[in-house]
């Protein structure tokens, strides 16, 4: 009877625990970041891959407050399980890498750092945190809505405006674009920001900002296949 008692008590315990994690750490809405391989690679020491996707690839889904401190390193009771990566070991490769390897297993570091620094502040488990954000990623081509703008990888540069215009026509609502500088001073569309609603069900208005630039952002092409969205 006592050991009944107990294992009750434990149960008790572990799904409080579970609760007062998915009440904590409120949110206002998600942050989907989608970057653009070549630039993170002008713009970053280290280097690359041999082979860097030729599509915009996640950088990371975080949850944001319209004010107030941002959310990062949330207390949480859950890791990200090798079983969630290795489940979805080819979409993570595709749409999320990390493009300083291609090899699988040292590419888990940035899912486990991607989840213990955002996805802990996000009330759902590890498992469904990481196909939300493939299955956000997979639902629009990003770089096709900037083909179809006469916005091409070409190593030109484009206006701010004419980049944001393209994707409100295109999404119906406003994305913000961040620009980064390499050591010579040339500035890069580096990522393309989508917002969505607390639930994660709508797309909302981002800021339509361009942070981070001072000239028209150049949107480079590096000359590696494949350069079609994959399936």
């Amino acid at each position: 009877m006592r050991s009944k008692f107990l294992l009750v008590f434990v149960l008790f315990e572990v799904l409080n625990c579970e609760a007062q994690y998915f009440n904590a750490n409120p949110y206002d809405y998600l942050r989907l970041a989608l970057r653009w391989p070549n630039s993170y690679c002008l713009t970053h020491d280290g280097g690359c891959r041999e082979i860097v996707p030729q599509y915009f690839t996640i950088s990371y889904l975080r949850p944001m407050k319209r004010r107030g401190s941002d959310l990062q390193n949330c207390p949480s009771p859950f890791n990200m399980p090798n079983t969630t990566m290795e489940a979805n070991k080819n979409d993570l490769l595709k749409f999320w890498p990390d493009l300083r390897t291609d090899n699988f297993i040292k590419s888990k570091s940035l899912w486990r750092d991607q989840w213990k620094k955002f996805g802990s502040c996000y009330n759902l488990m590890p498992d469904d945190y990481i196909v939300y954000a493939l299955n956000s990623r997979k639902r629009n081509d990003l770089k096709k809505i900037l083909k179809s703008a006469g916005i091409v990888a070409s190593g030109n540069p484009y206006p701010t405006r004419r980049i944001l215009q393209a994707f409100r026509k295109a999404l119906g609502v406003n994305v913000d674009i961040v620009c980064e500088p390499d050591r010579s001073g040339n500035v890069y569309l580096a990522e393309v920001h989508q917002c969505v609603d607390v639930a994660g069900t709508t797309s909302i208005d981002c800021d339509n900002m361009a942070r981070g630039y001072d000239d028209d952002p150049i949107y480079p092409y590096m000359g590696f296949q494949p350069d079609k969205d994959p399936k």
